[in-house]
């Protein structure tokens, strides 16, 4: 029962900031952008303190970066939930991080949906049209320069199903650095995967935990070379603290 309230909670958290959204486009759409960061970083803030208090979800963190932490990078992390992105918008802020997401999402769920379009994500169709995820990566990539944001690529591409570390694939981060060469933050998240879908959030929330450790940060690569030695360069990392948590198995 106290699952599905906090559903409820929660919808009706989606549905009272989009609506503020979209009074807030109609009063002054030159400001709406900022507007919408605002209220997505108040809407996450507010969901995960519910789901503290109520499931007792808890976050363990580790920063490894601190300080050093650029104020423009590439963030490239393991993918093992629908949390995960919500999870990094409350650690990095809302306003900085710019997400690659499926192309039905920009549509039909409450503030998200806007917040997608208006903020210039990455809604990519994900099967029948690979020159349609091409131009939308190579638009998303010249946008977050232009607007100072950063770009988060999760190079296995799908969700673990059993919170094991896939194989990298480089393609999306080759056309997010051909725009422009910027430091990459390696994050790792553990986790996640016992509530990767919706089914399993309902299921498995009450107690969860997510582990994350923000690893490190990589200089800009040059290169097809250099982009390659990142990429290892973080999947080693990121497997490195899976191990870790796990006590020798990734």
């Amino acid at each position: 029962m106290i699952n599905l309230l906090i559903a409820f909670s929660v919808l009706l958290i989606f549905i009272t900031y989009d609506i503020m959204l979209r009074f807030g486009r109609v009063l002054d759409r030159k400001g709406c952008v900022p507007y919408s960061e605002f209220l997505l970083q108040r809407t996450l803030e507010r969901i995960f303190a519910l789901i503290r208090t109520y499931r007792g979800f808890r976050i363990e963190l580790e920063d490894r970066v601190g300080k050093d932490l650029p104020e423009r990078f590439i963030l490239v992390s393991n993918h093992q939930s629908l949390i995960d992105i919500p999870l990094l918008g409350l650690l990095f802020g809302a306003r900085r991080l710019r997400f690659v997401a499926k192309k039905e999402l920009g549509a039909g769920v409450p503030l998200v949906s806007q917040a997608l379009r208006m903020q210039d994500h990455c809604l990519v169709t994900r099967r029948g049209d690979p020159g349609q995820a091409l131009r939308a990566l190579d638009r998303y990539a010249r946008l977050c320069k232009v607007n100072g944001k950063c770009p988060v690529i999760f190079p296995e591409g799908t969700r673990s199903k059993d919170g094991s570390l896939g194989h990298f694939h480089t393609g999306g981060l080759k056309r997010v650095l051909a725009a422009e060469s910027i430091p990459i933050v390696v994050v790792a998240l553990d986790g996640g995967w016992r509530v990767r879908g919706l089914k399993s959030v309902v299921k498995n929330l009450k107690g969860s935990w997510y582990r994350v450790r923000i690893a490190g940060v990589l200089p800009p690569p040059e290169g097809k070379k250099g982009i390659a030695e990142a990429e290892k360069a973080s999947r080693e990392l990121i497997a490195e603290a899976l191990r870790e948590w796990r006590g020798g198995a990734a």
